[in-house]
């Protein structure tokens, strides 16, 4: 069997150019007090994912900060963008960051459990997601590539399902189906998709593949199943971010806090 492998999961840092707080938190200060947790408790992990709204305006300044921290991390990060982010601004200080022939920022990182397909369902000037048939394009070839028997992991930023938070599910990725499709012959192999956008800890299953969101490190999306409209009721619950072990056979998601107050102790 596969030994156990560690993926760290960070999502929607919404960093800002000028280093401001947002909804009464700093995400600068938040992100540096996640990364402090990383290098004490997990740096050994095989490496790190970062699903999108890295800029809460896309500015240079923001992603020229985040390079900097992140170079404090042992392992490699992968970067995708979100709704709130810019791809160009993004990839002109992240310049290692591949780009497919339509100019979005979609990779396949190779691991010992499987390719780590990471999918860009960036639309400009809309909150939703997009996956339409240029990006299709991308993922069809790339799968044809992989061996036959390869495992595979989906990351994205926008989720493909609703998730009964109706506020948030109105900016959900739109043209599911199409994708769908095209994972449908890969069924067997697909082992759990990552993402972001939805600032809630949130497991379950889309299609019958099971899935997980991740909070942010700053600000978070409230458990409000009835509110309606173009405003998403907040919440200032714990910053956190997901810790996958995974082997051959079984995978595990942990949410890790930070900011938890309190001396610890034993039980």
């Amino acid at each position: 069997m596969t030994e156990r492998m560690k993926v760290l999961h960070l999502s929607d840092l919404h960093l800002t150019d000028d280093g401001a707080d947002m909804f009464g938190a700093n995400p600068a200060t938040r992100l540096q007090q996640a990364i402090q947790v990383i290098v004490r408790e997990h740096a050994d992990a095989a490496f790190c994912l970062l699903t999108g709204d890295l800029a809460d305006r896309g500015g240079v300044a923001a992603y020229a900060w985040l390079q900097q921290q992140l170079q404090r991390l042992p392992m490699p990060c992968y970067l995708l963008p979100g709704n709130h982010d810019d791809r160009a601004n993004l990839r002109a200080v992240f310049t290692q960051t591949p780009v497919d022939a339509h100019g979005y920022l979609q990779q396949r990182v190779s691991t010992p459990l499987g390719s780590f397909l990471l999918l860009d369902t960036l639309q400009y000037g809309v909150a939703h997601g997009e996956y339409g048939a240029d990006r299709l394009e991308w993922l069809q070839r790339t799968l044809a590539t992989l061996d036959a028997d390869e495992p595979l992991w989906l990351v994205m930023h926008h989720p493909p399902l609703q998730v009964g938070i109706p506020s948030m599910d109105q900016y959900a990725l739109r043209n599911a189906e199409p994708l769908a499709c095209v994972l449908e012959p890969y069924r067997p192999r697909i082992r759990h998709l990552l993402v972001g956008h939805v600032h809630r800890a949130i497991g379950g299953s889309w299609r019958g593949w099971p899935f997980s969101c991740v909070r942010s490190p700053n600000h978070q999306v409230a458990l409000d199943l009835h509110t309606r409209g173009t405003d998403v009721p907040g919440s200032h619950e714990a910053p956190g971010f997901g810790v996958i072990l995974a082997d051959g056979r079984d995978v595990v998601v942990h949410h890790q806090d930070f900011l938890v107050t309190g001396a610890p102790f034993w039980i």
